[in-house]
């Protein structure tokens, strides 16, 4: 029985399961994943950014909460696409077989920029069926 019972946790601990096992997932798809994100949301395309985050993403940020919705309303109201090339940010990525803890610097990549803020974020990327999606996204400013 001790020895059914190790088996059954083994198989449905970690990875894998009996119906499904999951290689862990590669840090280039996670960058690629904020990327596509960043620049769905610099485009106002929010069919995209719907496509790309969990039914109940909110991002956390200074000035408190906000849900996909109200997402949608900040980016509206913007004024014009940030000129930054979201490929060039510095990631640092974990992950495991279902997850991803990334955190990247959003702002310029030019350290001789006259911007003198930078955002600093985090964000929760988790495995729905076998799709990556952001499930929440922290957002700190902080001077350079």
């Amino acid at each position: 029985m001790k020895n059914l019972f190790i088996l059954f946790l083994v198989f449905t601990v970690g990875c894998g399961n009996i119906n499904q096992k999951y290689d862990k997932i590669e840090p280039e798809q996670v960058k690629q994943l904020i990327v596509e994100f960043l620049y769905a949301g610099n485009q106002s395309d929010f069919a995209e950014l719907k496509r790309l985050t969990t039914s109940d993403f909110l991002i956390y940020s200074n000035d408190g909460e906000m849900n996909f919705n109200e997402l949608v309303e900040f980016i509206q109201d913007w004024p014009e696409p940030d000129k930054f090339n979201f490929n060039e940010f510095d990631f640092e990525i974990e992950t495991d077989c279902n997850s991803a803890f990334v955190n990247y610097h959003y702002g310029p990549t030019d350290i001789n920029s006259e911007n003198t803020q930078i955002d600093l974020h985090s964000a929760y990327i988790k495995r729905v069926g076998n799709e990556l999606k952001i499930n929440f996204l922290h957002s700190n400013t902080m001077e350079k």
